[in-house]
């Protein structure tokens, strides 16, 4: 399966699980700092003034954080009795790969492991499977990647 097909299959299976997640795109973009963009004859547009901005998650200084997974939000937990009994949200973060397993790129091991050793929810996913294994493993105290 591709890997947008995987990303939506994802997004439903963990939805089960009280699991609200979000597309996010990351990058930079331009915004203009004043007039109207254009487009030209060859198909280009022209943004006048332009500004650059972060899309998706970006440090202080607005650089694009490197590895963000595409579909990030959080999982409900109940906490149990002896815990007050209150539930939280508990960040998650599902990075989707094709089928067959895609290439993890190195900032996106580094933003799982982040997630995962601030105590969040994350990991990377093939399938809807895999995706709830990781969000379900939380539950139960095991690390699934």
């Amino acid at each position: 399966m591709r890997e947008n097909n995987v990303l939506r299959a994802v997004w439903l299976a963990v939805a089960s699980l009280r699991t609200t997640l979000f597309r996010i795109n990351t990058g930079r973009a331009y915004v203009s700092g004043g007039g109207e963009p254009y487009r030209l004859a060859d198909g280009s547009v022209v943004v006048p003034n332009a500004r650059p901005i972060a899309l998706g998650f970006a440090d202080p200084t607005g650089t694009p954080v490197e590895g963000t997974s595409d579909l990030v939000g959080w999982t409900e937990i109940v906490i149990t009795p002896q815990m007050v009994g209150r539930t939280v949200a508990v960040f998650t973060a599902i990075e989707t790969k094709e089928s067959g397993g895609g290439k993890k790129r190195k900032g996106q091991i580094r933003f799982v492991d982040r997630v995962q050793k601030a105590g969040g929810i994350a990991g990377f996913a093939p399938s809807d499977a895999a995706a709830k294994a990781i969000v379900e493993g939380y539950k139960s105290f095991d690390r699934i990647i």
